[in-house]
Parts: structure tokens; C-alpha cells; sequence
């Protein structure tokens, strides 16, 4: 009991502070978000239900989590140990049932997790509409342009959050394959703004994008050429400087010579 009110409870405790924190700098970006749609999202982070008969809420768990052992009372001690008691017999008993036998210190890895100990839940608003949880039955009521806001936004959001923390000279590296593949013409237009307002250092592979828009001040682009059945590819450079698209002729290239 002195090990779980003291040094494991301030250790979850910094842990949960540090994701709330991280959730809620996730929202500050998605609200200042400006979109051609109007569409607006917020990410909350759910408490659990209690599951059995002896466990807390998840709620109730993290208050008491909150507090030092020196002002628990031991009534709340116990309360705590008996929640734990609980979710480890539980973690037992699925394990003999499934013929996993896992060490001690498994179980007690997995039910200290307090990942687990909550959900998240995406929400949407629309221009003069309450705000709604973002169900599929939503989603696919949504516009080409809503819908990739409503997939890339967040995603943006959790990268740009975690690299909050970095060093301000360190890279805000992001990579995508097949970027943005079935989002139109404008709305690709928005994601490339998006990104260049996060300060991404993005790299993306595609087989029609450019990323020549004017909400990109800068790009280098990288054509990649294989004549056909040929052993090699060949490599064509251009900069975008947010106005025109220039080929960069390489020193030693005919084009250079002439």
C-alpha cells in the first residue's frame, strides 16, 4: 500500500498531468484552425466506468491519485489498494482462461496502464450547429474537403503537440505515402496550409501532387523518371518559391552546358 500511495501514484500521476496537457495543447491547435469549411473539432479525453463490482471510476481513481499519502485517509488507502486488488485477480484469471501465464510483473504492467483508463472521443461542430460526436454515421455525411479535415486535422494536431515539447531548433519532421490521395484540388490547397502553419519539415510521396500552391512559400520537389522497362530512375529538381516552379539545372547537365 506505501509503494502504490507513493511512488507509483506520483509517477501515473506526472504521466496523466503530462497527457492532459498534451490533449489539451491539441485542441488549442485545432481551434485555431481556420478552414474553408467552417468545420471545427475538439478531442475529449473520456473517463472510464468502473467495470466491476470493488473498482473506481476512472474519475474517482485520479483524484485519489492526485493526492499525497500524506493527507490520504485510510479509508482512501484502502479503497485504492482494493481497486487494484480487483483489476489484478482480474488480469489473472484472463490470463489462466486464455492459457497465457504472465509474470507478476506483466499483470501489474498491464493494470497499471492508465492509457486504459480512458477513451478518447472526437467531436465536430459545424457553422450554426451544436457540437456532435464525430460517429462514422457523421463522418460520411460530411463533405470530400470536411472529411479530409476531419482525418488530417487531428493527426496534424497530436504530431504538432508531442513536437511542442522538442527543442525550438530541433526539425518537425512529417512523412507521408500516397499523400493525400482522394482529397480535391482545394482542399489539398488547405492541408499544405496547414502544414506550413504547424512549421512541418514535411516530406511527401505522390504520383500527381506538386505541392506547388500559393500556401506554400517553399518547396523542393523531386520528380522521379523511369523510362519504360529501364533499369534505372532518373531524378528531375524543382524549387517552388511560392510564386513560380523552376527546374534546377545541375552542374555537368547538357542543359547547364548550353
Amino acid at each position: 500500500q506505501e509503494v502504490l500511495a507513493n511512488t507509483i501514484s506520483k509517477k501515473i500521476r506526472a504521466r496523466i498531468q503530462a497527457s492532459k496537457r498534451w490533449v489539451d495543447r491539441m485542441n488549442e491547435l485545432m481551434e485555431s484552425m481556420k478552414t474553408s469549411s467552417g468545420l471545427k473539432l475538439n478531442l475529449r479525453w473520456k473517463n472510464r466506468r468502473a467495470e466491476k463490482e470493488g473498482q473506481m471510476d476512472t474519475k474517482v481513481l485520479v483524484d485519489l491519485l492526485q493526492k499525497d499519502s500524506e493527507i490520504m485517509r485510510p479509508e482512501e488507502i484502502e479503497r485504492l489498494s482494493k481497486h487494484f486488488r480487483s483489476k489484478i485477480e482480474e488480469a489473472r484469471k484472463l490470463s489462466e482462461e486464455q492459457s497465457d501465464l504472465q509474470s507478476f510483473h506483466m499483470i501489474m504492467k498491464e493494470v497499471l496502464d492508465y492509457r486504459k483508463w480512458f477513451e478518447f472521443q472526437l467531436e465536430s461542430q459545424k457553422t450554426g450547429e451544436k457540437k456532435k460526436e464525430l460517429t462514422d454515421r457523421v463522418f460520411f455525411t460530411f463533405s470530400g474537403g470536411e472529411k479530409a479535415m476531419a482525418m488530417y486535422v487531428p493527426l496534424f494536431s497530436a504530431v504538432a503537440a508531442k513536437y511542442a515539447a522538442a527543442r525550438k531548433d530541433a526539425p518537425k519532421l512529417i512523412s507521408l505515402d500516397e499523400a493525400f490521395a482522394g482529397v480535391d484540388e482545394m482542399n489539398i490547397k488547405d492541408m499544405f496550409r496547414l502544414m506550413v502553419e504547424f512549421e512541418f519539415d514535411f516530406m511527401l510521396n505522390s504520383q500527381i501532387l506538386w505541392g506547388d500552391y500559393e500556401t506554400v512559400p517553399s518547396i523542393a520537389i523531386y520528380q522521379l523518371v523511369r523510362p519504360e522497362n529501364a533499369k534505372c530512375v532518373g531524378v528531375i529538381s524543382y524549387v517552388w518559391n511560392g510564386i513560380v516552379r523552376t527546374l534546377v539545372e545541375r552542374v555537368g547537365d547538357e542543359s547547364a552546358e548550353s
